[in-house]
């Protein structure tokens, strides 16, 4: 008959890691979104400072409006992919 080999069990046994390693795809879209609002913030600042008298630099408060700008249509964009994505997934048949 056969008989049953001792010694080192048959398969290793597997063991969940506790935490992910690298940042999920969730926590690099809030960084993002934080990003985008940070630059917002910025701006807003920067275009109050120059409608208040209290700072005179039009150069460097257009260029905090149009990085707020580009943030922003960067983070639209990526809305609309999502959705599409999304609503591919959804439509798919089962």
């Amino acid at each position: 008959m056969i008989e049953r080999i001792s010694g080192a069990p048959l398969a290793p046994a597997l063991t969940p890691s506790a935490t992910p390693t690298s940042p999920g795809f969730g926590d690099k879209l809030g960084a993002a979104l934080d990003r985008t609002d940070a630059q917002e913030q910025r701006a807003d600042s920067a275009l109050e400072l120059l409608a208040s008298g209290e700072s005179a630099d039009l150069h460097g408060t257009m260029i905090e409006l149009e990085k707020a700008d580009i943030a922003l249509r960067t983070m639209v964009s990526v809305r609309d992919r999502l959705i599409g994505a999304y609503e591919q997934v959804m439509n798919m048949a089962i």
